[in-house]
């Protein structure tokens, strides 16, 4: 007969056989979670909506909360029908070998939601290969958020066909946005700030953006005015 007692080797050979079995099961379930809770949940009609990713090994969203509150209060001033303003984290890039935080943010993606991201270096590539990232071009020309040091940056893009390459300038730096890092919101060193191409609301969010900017730029002064 078999031997059927549990035993500490039993389980180390099971779990070499399975273990893959086990995670791309997990990922799937968390997919399928995500796209079902994405579709169905009651939420605001995405033009009565501004939603900032941050798309990023780590982040903490409930730290601008009172930002969000502040920005949802004067933009409704001047946009009635803004119901939302909202920060959420996708995790994305913290580990190579884990394809969950990928799968999440292109489901976001599909759906349409999502009206600006601040992101990290591979955020950022991500949200760049997908077609996700609206060009500043123009907003760069009129110097939009350039009071905050909010400098453009600029990505290579190469068609797969033709193999031609074209300049972007797809996002705005945040190195000098210390605010995020000193409301314990996210590390903006080495991270960016752009717009989604499928953004029902651009002129809210733009209108938006530039109150949380402002907002940062204080708690920036704040801070350094605390810790000399």
């Amino acid at each position: 007969m078999p031997d059927t007692r549990f035993s500490l080797a039993m389980l180390k050979e099971h779990l070499r056989k399975y273990l893959v079995i086990y995670m791309v099961g997990i990922a799937l379930c968390l997919f399928g979670t995500s796209l079902l809770w994405t579709t169905t949940r009651p939420r605001p009609d995405n033009d009565e909506s501004v939603i900032v990713y941050m798309v990023c090994g780590y982040a903490d969203a409930a730290a601008l909360k009172p930002v969000s509150a502040d920005m949802l209060s004067r933009c409704r001033a001047e946009d009635p029908r803004l119901q939302q303003v909202d920060f959420q984290w996708l995790m994305f890039g913290e580990d190579e070998n884990d394809y969950t935080g990928s799968m999440l943010l292109m489901t976001r993606l599909a759906v349409g939601e999502g009206d600006a991201f601040l992101a990290d270096e591979k955020g950022l590539a991500a949200l760049v290969q997908s077609g996700a990232v609206q060009p500043l071009d123009d907003l760069a020309a009129e110097g939009w958020l350039s009071e905050y040091g909010l400098e453009p940056y600029e990505v290579t893009l190469e068609d797969e066909e033709s193999g031609e390459r074209t300049a972007q300038l797809a996002a705005l730096r945040l190195d000098a946005a210390d605010g995020l890092r000193a409301l314990g919101a996210m590390d903006n060193r080495g991270a960016y700030l752009c717009l989604s191409t499928t953004s029902d609301n651009p002129e809210t969010t733009r209108r938006a953006l530039e109150i949380l900017f402002e907002d940062l730029a204080k708690e920036a002064d704040h801070a350094g005015t605390e810790n000399p």
